[in-house]
């Protein structure tokens, strides 16, 4: 089974032009970290990971995206890592005490836009009381387990925010940015335990992550007179991590921002909904308790092509008192992952 640390022999067997598309985009880097260990740890580290040897000498790779800036590092090593597990209810038993509150209740516990509610068979619209920006809305699904979903629930989901977003833009036309986002439970900064997404339409210009794919496209273009995503994801699929299901494209990242990064690439933000619903069943067969998913959409006016990106990652085990992000992530824009890509991929491809 192919495994991250190989990757390298992966890229040598690529063909010419595709090994000349990945250098393009990527830049992959191997290195090994040595250290001596003394005798006073040699059998807890033994016991830990195995042998000496692992841990005297660890390889590490770095793959760059040189058009975004993304870094991501590997170390299987960093797998093993001993963590301070907290042994707390089960999620089922914490999501079932806080039914009744307000996401319970969205008609009469949450304020509402002003131009209304939109409703769905399976989700209904609230203004954010406390926003991240003037137009912030919430999808906040009749399901009040934010992990029980199905794909026509997905999609009613889908299908209400666009129905908010479209809303927005009429009401000011200014109004032309959009963006959504689905943080399920607390570790992936939800503040509140009931199923809803959120969603904004920027006024000026769009969120910084999408003006800078916006940019790195553009530039890509100008030097290589080819289309950025379209080679973002023929490498991935060249080197085993992508494939197609119906219009949509979808691949492990290599840069990923955090563990488990799935990217779906599509057309129609509907025609999503199984495709997401599907990586969504694969991430919880792997015990991903918590997630979060950004979808990008191009301008509403169309002043600039984007295609329709969507991105989920794991957040981490909800029991675990380690947060999954630190000084690297958030300062050096470089992500220390810990899952392999390929071992993701197997488990994504077995829902599809």
């Amino acid at each position: 089974m192919k495994n991250i640390t190989n990757i390298s022999e992966y890229v040598k067997k690529l063909s010419k032009e595709k090994k000349e598309v990945f250098s393009r985009i990527f830049e992959l880097t191997t290195s090994i970290g040595r250290m001596k260990i003394p005798t006073e740890m040699k059998s807890w580290v033994i016991s830990q990971f195995g042998s000496l040897e692992a841990v005297q000498k660890q390889k590490i790779v770095r793959i760059d995206n040189k058009l975004t800036f993304e870094t991501s590092l590997y170390n299987e090593l960093r797998t093993k890592i001993p963590a301070d597990v907290q042994h707390t209810s089960e999620v089922k038993k914490i999501i079932e005490e806080k039914r009744g509150g307000p996401f319970c209740n969205p008609k009469t516990q949450t304020p509402e836009d002003t131009f209304g509610r939109i409703e769905g068979k399976a989700s209904i619209t609230a203004s954010n009381v406390a926003k991240y920006d003037a137009e912030h809305g919430l999808i906040i699904f009749k399901e009040h387990n934010p992990l029980h979903f199905k794909p026509k629930e997905i999609k009613d989901y889908l299908d209400v925010a666009e129905k908010w977003i479209k809303k927005v833009h009429e009401k000011n036309s200014q109004n032309k940015y959009p963006y959504i986002l689905w943080n399920c439970l607390w570790k992936a900064g939800a503040s509140l335990i009931h199923g809803h997404m959120q969603v904004l339409v920027g006024k000026k210009r769009h969120y910084s992550e999408i003006e800078l794919l916006k940019f790195a496209s553009s530039f890509y273009k100008e030097l290589y007179n080819s289309d950025y995503f379209e080679d973002f994801y023929e490498v991935h699929k060249a080197l085993g991590l992508g494939f197609e299901h119906g219009k949509n494209k979808i691949m492990v990242n290599l840069t990923a921002k955090k563990e488990k990064e799935v990217i779906i690439m599509g057309q129609n933000l509907l025609e999503c909904s199984e495709a997401i619903y599907r990586v969504l069943q694969a991430y919880f067969n792997m015990g991903v308790e918590s997630f979060n998913m950004g979808v990008y959409l191009p301008p509403m006016d169309n002043s600039w092509s984007l295609p329709l990106i969507i991105r989920l990652v794991d957040r981490g085990s909800l029991s675990k008192n380690t947060t999954d992000i630190g000084g690297m992530e958030l300062f050096a824009r470089s992500s220390i992952i810990l899952s392999d890509p390929y071992k993701v991929l197997l488990k994504i491809k077995k829902e599809f």
